[in-house]
Parts: structure tokens; C-alpha cells; sequence
């Protein structure tokens, strides 16, 4: 009788692991980062605008080089440079906050839609797709898609 009474607790303590285990499951998301920045529609406005600024620099030293060229004067081309360069660094420097702001708010945008998409798809963590090959829910397409439509 003490046998039976103790394989039946043992099966019941078993069974309510079992019913219990899968609360503790945990689960990992991955997204293909690559891929969000591809179709981001503001990370692809973002990135044409830093490079319509990168133009910019490099059509400012194309003038400044037909400018020297037309310069005879050796002290006044040795002003020129001076000055050029100057004002080449001060462009290069706000070029470069320019870049650096814009780049800071496409990955902060993509950060808080991974969060948002892994809180409603009760995922625990979230990898790029590059560091798991399998085992993991794929979210790329939507943190995409709640990225451009801002849902």
C-alpha cells in the first residue's frame, strides 16, 4: 500500500512539473539587421541624405581646386590653402555629427521596434540572424513592417 501511495505522488509531482516546465520556456528571436536597413524606408532616406552630404565635401573641394588653380601668387595661394582647409574641417566635422545623429536615430527607431515586436510575440531575447543559424523566431519581417508603418 505505501508503495502504490508513493509511486502515485511521484506521478503526481512528475505530471505538475510537466504542467509547469512550459511556463519557464524560454524563447530567442532573431532579426536579419541587414535586411531592416534594406527595406527601413527611413533608414534608406536617412542614408541618402548623408550621402547627398558627402557630395557636398567632395563638390567643395572640386571648387576650391579650380579657385587654386586660377591663384598666381605663391602667399596668396598659401592664404587660400589655410583658409580651405579650414573651412574644409568645419564642413568635414558637421558633416560627421550630421551622420552620426542620423545613423543614432535609424538604430534607435530599429531598437525599439525589436523590443516592441519581441514583447508581442513573447520572445525573451533577440539575436542577429547572423549569430543563430536555426532555432530561433525569425521577427525581420516584423520589425520591418512595424518600422514602416509605425504600428
Amino acid at each position: 500500500m505505501k508503495n502504490i501511495f508513493r509511486k502515485t505522488k511521484f506521478l503526481a509531482l512528475l505530471l505538475a512539473f510537466c504542467l509547469v516546465t512550459p511556463a519557464f520556456a524560454y524563447t530567442t528571436g532573431s532579426i536579419n539587421y541587414r535586411e531592416v536597413m534594406m527595406n527601413y524606408s527611413k533608414a534608406k532616406a536617412a542614408q541618402s541624405e548623408i550621402e547627398d552630404r558627402a557630395n557636398e565635401l567632395q563638390r567643395f573641394l572640386l571648387d576650391k581646386e579650380k579657385d587654386f588653380k586660377k591663384i598666381e601668387s605663391p602667399i596668396q595661394k598659401k592664404t587660400f590653402e589655410e583658409q580651405t582647409a579650414k573651412a574644409f574641417a568645419q564642413k568635414q566635422d558637421a558633416y560627421q555629427k550630421f551622420k552620426l545623429k542620423k545613423e543614432k536615430e535609424i538604430d534607435d527607431a530599429i531598437v525599439a521596434a525589436i523590443k516592441t515586436v519581441a514583447i508581442e510575440n513573447k520572445v525573451d531575447s533577440v539575436v542577429d540572424a547572423r549569430v543563430m543559424f536555426f532555432g530561433a523566431v525569425d521577427l525581420t519581417d516584423k520589425v520591418i513592417k512595424k518600422l514602416n508603418t509605425g504600428n
